[in-house]
């Protein structure tokens, strides 16, 4: 288990159909939510679906950087 990096921690609740999620933060301006598929149709769909959302407290604070002229960049 030493290969594993910790991106964050996660918390369970409920939604408002009693459905169990979980929920973190990336980073001081992303929040991670992991729900059940409750559109699962057979087996190889996905149990559950992780979703990214701006954290509306924070998102407003951080204006993303422009971005860099495509002369300036690296290939």
């Amino acid at each position: 288990m030493s290969d594993l990096i910790k991106l964050t921690g996660l918390w369970k609740s409920k939604t408002k159909r009693g459905e169990t999620l979980l929920s973190g933060s990336l980073n001081a301006v992303t929040s991670i939510v992991i729900l059940p598929n409750s559109y699962k149709k057979t087996e190889k769909d996905p149990d559950f679906n992780i979703y990214l959302k701006a954290r509306e407290k924070d998102a407003a604070a951080v204006k993303p950087a422009a971005p860099a002229p495509a002369d300036e960049l690296d290939f």
